[in-house]
């Protein structure tokens, strides 16, 4: 586990496809022309600055951007704060008094890194190596460093990306105290036991620890659909399984490892050319939330009796649970949300630009998980219920980017809408990406959380004309802003085809105007999503109007915080307010000044 500091920027290329496969906002308008909605925003992902130019005064137009990913997912909170305790365990923070040089600037609190709030590099060390994990006594596994070379492949399984194939044993396999006769070898570089991988969320720490049974030899976006193979060789005593020559999921790379299990109950991870970098290795009973952190190519600890793991990272991260707590310890619990900034790229959520975090959540009927409360988990005492990330302010030194942050401020309620649909039965068929953003099928308006301005042609032809407006009259209606009654219907289009220009799109496709398409029109009312999750408690009547959120910038040593990020920190507070209140047709505001 070497561990390394430094500004670092992820040098891996990334694919991103037509259909929208790294998707986000693209070719995204200002809601409106001048200072307010001013963003021009061009920069490839993982870019730690840009230099666009204001929009001039007039109609607003689309503009070009790269594609702007949103990490927010369902469990995102969750996942992170098993990060925070995996991080304060693999490297207890440094002791050091950079709390002393926290302050409020211009309604900003700036906190100061000393080694508690940014988590080094863990550079992945095992290129060639080999580990044996060996039951032991206490339920759990030894690591044990070996020299073994990997096997030959075996019989191809076809598993597809994201997929997984079950195997039989002819030896029954015990694996943290239950024997089983059936592996699952999935895609992402992992082997289940009792289920397949869900292929749903991040493949992180999260995932491994709270999945089924697992053993992991490179936990991690892989993409067997691009090239290499999956092969399962399997004998008497032994079952070898072989991802050869399979590139990283967005990468343009290969990666060649095994796991082999043997029919005493031990277990081998071999390595061989590793060009994907970033990566959970080791094993794990499922189902719960506790792990020994690991250094594996040095085999320590020498066992465990639960999970043990490493994490490996090519970048130094944000640690967000950190972050939290320490800007609480000094400021009143009175903020629904807060928004945290940077001074250099630390996202904890790999290829991703921005992203939400649900910590806390009363409101029913809006899709959200009920009685959700992790807040003492990130410091509060009951007051915050959202926390939004947006990375390296050096992104915005000349640019409000308020299609971003409005988007990431908006899920803090969005989206998660289902419907009853004509036969009864509940559809999500207005979601589009990791079901928490509108469908590029559906006609949202333009909301800032997706989908599009969809045009009704007539005779089943529809095409996208505008994205990227604000919040529409459904958004505010789940905001507590609107009541029922003020919803008009929205539509989406079901089996669409025949797409021009003709490329591939999908429910999670980026927006994006001047798409035609044929389809069935589907009307959706709000009695149908009323019928699906209940009605708004509290609605529009005695819901707040007033977001309370704070503006917060972490800094440190490799990236100070200079006068340039602290005004445009400063000036993208004092914008965000009228365009909060425009955004949502004068119904929201916001206040994020400091006591």
């Amino acid at each position: 586990m070497r561990q390394e500091h430094g500004e670092r920027r992820d040098s891996r290329r990334f694919l991103v496809d037509a259909a929208g496969s790294m998707n986000g906002v693209s070719r995204t308008p200002a809601l409106k022309n001048g200072p307010v909605r001013r963003f021009a925003l061009s920069l490839a992902l993982g870019a730690a600055a840009c230099s666009p130019s204001p929009s001039p005064p007039g109609p607003a137009a689309p503009l070009a951007t790269a594609a702007l990913p949103c990490g927010t997912e369902v469990q995102g909170a969750r996942n992170l704060a098993v990060l925070h305790r995996y991080w304060q365990q693999s490297s207890p923070p440094s002791t050091s008094a950079s709390s002393a040089l926290d302050r409020d600037i211009d309604n900003v609190a700036l906190l100061q890194d000393g080694g508690d709030l940014v988590v080094r590099r863990n550079p992945f060390d095992l290129d060639a190596a080999a580990l044996r994990f060996a039951p032991n006594r206490g339920g759990g596994y030894d690591v044990v460093p070996l020299s073994l070379p990997l096997d030959s492949g075996g019989t191809p399984l076809g598993i597809v990306t994201g997929g997984s194939a079950a195997v039989g044993l002819p030896f029954p396999f015990p694996f943290f105290g239950t024997t089983f006769s059936q592996v699952f070898v999935n895609a992402d570089g992992s082997l289940t036991f009792g289920a397949p991988d869900s292929g749903e969320g991040e493949k992180g720490l999260a995932l491994f620890l709270a999945g089924p049974p697992r053993a992991a030899a490179f936990l991690a976006e892989l993409d067997p659909s691009r090239g290499g193979t999956i092969t399962a060789q399997v004998l008497a005593d032994r079952a070898v399984f072989l991802w050869s020559g399979v590139p990283g999921g967005g990468q343009i790379n290969h990666n060649t490892f095994e796991i082999a299990l043997h029919a005493g109950g031990a277990l081998e991870m071999v390595y061989g050319e590793m060009q994907s970098r970033e990566a959970v290795v080791g094993v794990s009973p499922g189902s719960t939330r506790d792990v020994t952190p690991a250094d594996l190519s040095a085999a320590r600890p020498a066992g465990s009796t639960g999970a043990l793991a490493e994490r490996f990272s090519e970048t130094e991260k944000l640690d967000l649970v950190s972050v939290s707590r320490r800007f609480f310890a000094r400021h009143p619990d009175i903020f629904e949300q807060i928004v945290i900034y940077t001074t250099r790229p630390l996202n904890p959520v790999a290829g991703t630009l921005a992203f939400e975090l649900n910590v806390k959540n009363d409101v029913q009927g809006i899709g959200l998980e009920t009685g959700l409360d992790e807040t003492g988990q990130w410091g509060s005492a009951g007051g915050l219920a959202s926390v939004v990330f947006m990375d390296s302010i050096d992104q915005y030194l000349e640019v409000d980017g308020f299609e971003i942050l409005g988007h990431e401020v908006g899920h803090r309620w969005l989206a998660r809408v289902r419907f009853r649909d004509a036969g009864g039965a509940l559809s999500n068929a207005l979601l589009g990406r990791a079901l928490v953003h509108w469908s590029f099928f559906m006609n949202s308006d333009a909301s800032v959380l997706e989908g599009n301005r969809i045009a009704d042609r007539g005779g089943g032809h529809f095409e996208t004309v505008d994205i990227t407006r604000g919040y529409s009259a459904l958004d505010q209606y789940v905001m507590g802003m609107r009541l029922p009654e003020e919803v008009p219907p929205v539509f989406y289009v079901d089996e669409p085809d025949n797409f021009r220009p003709n490329r591939s799109f999908k429910f999670s496709s980026a927006p994006e105007a001047g798409i035609s398409f044929t389809g069935t029109r589907r009307d959706v009312r709000i009695e149908d999503v009323i019928a699906a999750l209940g009605p708004r408690v509290p609605d529009a009547l005695h819901a707040p109007r007033l977001l309370r959120h704070a503006f917060i910038l972490v800094a440190d040593d490799v990236a100070p915080a200079t006068a340039d990020r602290l005004q445009a920190l400063a000036r993208i507070r004092d914008h965000f307010g009228p365009y909060y209140s425009e955004a949502t047709g004068g119904r929201g505001a916001v206040d994020s000044t400091l006591p």
